[in-house]
């Protein structure tokens, strides 16, 4: 590596530095008017990485993630700098061959991650956590691991190899590993305090889900917490012990949200299974015997707290009703669920799985409908919606499948509305809700939180909420039916998916929608419409009036319309109406 030092300084400098020397009649002033000097002298970080081959990868990075102005700056900043070696590693190790295959979205974090605020020289460093500029939940500032036993290394696999460069406006120590903001699991593995915390994490199969995207808040047990644990059950370690027995205590030290010790207030926490009792005075206990040892250890996912004793949770959850009451971010839900005297339904032994609304997720859907509070919604306003978060079963988030699931919420006929399950990316319902915490278990189902309010789709929802309808949606609105589809009805639908409408495209040699007019759709969408709630197994052979002619239907292994037609998907139901979902777009004889 090139020797990288200071400049020389000039013959004026010296001058000037002698004049203070000799002049000044204050001993601090002259320290600081010295070193303002020194360090106008010195080339700042920037151009320190720039001159120095070994750095060409990572000022390649801070260039495509545009952080070049910001070490520019002031600061005064303490970078922790990699070599290109350790580039090499990394792109090697997310098999990919250059930085030209990350983006500047990805590579921001990770480059801000090796930046701390301040000149912190090595001799200043201490073991524990210190806040880098790269950006946790929730806007922290997510935390990175030192320890100088031996030498300076972080999060316990990078080492410093060259320490203390200072700059004009900081200083560089350099690295041989690049460091990745850790989530909440990251934050377990790299520090072997907690080694048995993570082997009991990998036993329970919970990476996946504490590596999700969250925020959780974790209170994390040492290892001499888990040995008091073993010593105390008489076993000898996390071997004596199976998943089934380590998920409902591992559970118990989790909580949903980002919630930092500034955040913490005495009382009951609603962890992902169960509660927990709080107790803030000058120090932070839980159940009354775990001492917070240290807190806001701050990951991309959510925050640990250091506790020295492991958690048991009450050997049976409370109900979904218990949970949610302690939960203050669910006091809108529990509002609404009294409001609708539907708290002994959930409070009964179902089970049930409940998709719950945060408080914040109740004010937007108030802001929506034009109103200040629940308040001005009725009981039988409230009933269907609430209804609609709820299914039959204690439905795990790793038993969830692509597809339609039947809600408690009744539409016509004392049918029961569906609910559209996609897993593409997490679990979102109906194509615009998250479910942001999964499975929290109760004694009589499974609540998983949910970011939006969902509302009993009509017919017209049904197919908004699903992209598979997207080319039928763009139809009905041109055809101006919206209003009437969303009406009373009830309707039955039978629904050409986008590949329909595409092969319909062809067929007539056109590009799409825009060459059909409103006055050739109404027609056609007419034909697909059947009035009344025709479930599946109301269909026989036979003809169908539909509201323009009739359409024939064959019954066999298979449902067929009109001989070419296939019946594909049954029965998913709305508000006010049912939607069969058709392989072929169907049209009318002509007159």
């Amino acid at each position: 590596m090139k020797t990288i030092g200071k400049k020389f300084l000039s013959i004026a400098a010296i001058a000037l530095l002698a004049g203070l020397m000799f002049t000044s009649c204050d001993k601090d002033d002259d320290d600081d008017v010295i070193n303002d000097v020194i360090d106008d002298q010195l080339e700042n970080i920037v151009e320190i990485a720039v001159a120095d081959d070994n750095f060409s990868t990572l000022v390649a990075a801070l260039s495509k993630a545009d952080l070049v102005s910001t070490l520019e700056g002031n600061g005064p900043f303490t970078v922790f700098a990699p070599t290109n070696a350790a580039f090499n590693a990394l792109l090697a190790d997310l098999g990919v061959s250059s930085l030209d295959e990350l983006t500047a979205e990805q590579l921001e974090p990770i480059l801000l991650y090796h930046v701390v605020s301040g000149k912190v020289m090595s001799s200043a460093l201490n073991n524990g956590y210190v806040s880098t500029l790269s950006p946790g939940a929730d806007n922290t500032k997510a935390s990175l691991l030192v320890n100088v036993n031996g030498g300076v290394s972080l999060n316990s696999t990078t080492n410093v190899t060259t320490a203390d460069i200072e700059a004009s406006n900081g200083v560089i120590h350099v690295v041989d590993e690049v460091l990745l903001p850790p989530t909440v699991v990251d934050i377990a593995v790299n520090n072997p305090d907690f080694s048995i915390l993570v082997d009991a994490v990998v036993k329970a199969g919970l990476v996946e889900t504490l590596n999700g995207n969250g925020p959780f808040t974790v209170f994390a047990p040492t290892n001499d917490a888990f040995e008091a644990l073993f010593a105390e059950l008489e076993i000898t370690g996390i071997e004596d012990l199976t998943a089934e027995d380590l998920v409902p205590i591992l559970q118990y030290h989790v909580v949903s949200g980002n919630v930092l010790s500034s955040d913490l207030s005495s009382g009951e926490v609603a962890t992902l299974n169960g509660t927990f009792s709080v107790d803030v005075g000058s120090s932070v206990t839980i159940n009354g015997m775990s001492n917070v040892l240290l807190t806001d250890v701050q990951g991309t996912n959510g925050v640990v707290h250091v506790i020295d004793k492991v958690l048991l949770p009450e050997e049976e959850p409370q109900t979904i009703v218990d949970i949610a009451s302690a939960d203050d971010n669910f006091s809108s839900l529990v509002a609404a669920l009294t409001k609708a005297d539907l708290v002994s339904t959930l409070q009964g032994d179902g089970a049930f799985t409940v998709f719950a609304p945060t408080n914040d997720a109740f004010d937007a859907l108030l802001s929506d409908l034009g109103v200040a509070s629940l308040d001005d919604l009725t009981a039988e306003q409230l009933v269907p919606i609430l209804l609609y978060h709820v299914v039959s079963g204690k439905v795990m988030s790793t038993d969830l499948t692509n597809g339609y699931v039947a809600t408690l919420s009744s539409g016509p006929e004392s049918t029961n509305v569906d609910l559209l399950v996609d897993l593409s990316d997490g679990v979102a319902l109906n194509g615009n809700t998250n479910v942001t915490t999964a499975n929290i278990d109760a004694s009589n189902g499974v609540i998983h939180v949910i970011d939006k309010v969902l509302l009993p789709p009509t017919i017209v929802g049904i197919a908004i909420n699903n992209p598979n309808f997207s080319i039928l949606v763009e139809a009905v609105v041109k055809a101006d039916l919206v209003e009437t589809l969303s009406g009373d009805g009830p309707f039955t639908v039978f629904a050409p998916t986008n590949d329909a409408f595409e092969a319909l495209f062809a067929e007539l040699e056109i590009t799409g929608i825009e060459d059909l007019t409103a006055e050739d759709l109404v027609p056609i969408l007419q034909y697909h419409v059947v009035s009344g709630n025709v479930l599946s197994t109301d269909l026989s052979s036979g003809n169908v009036s539909t509201l323009n002619g009739d359409i024939t239907i064959n019954v066999g292994s298979s449902v067929t319309i009109n001989g070419d037609t296939n019946v594909i998907l049954t029965d998913v139901q709305g508000s006010n109406g049912v939607v069969h979902v058709i392989d072929k777009v169907l049209l009318p004889p002509t007159k």
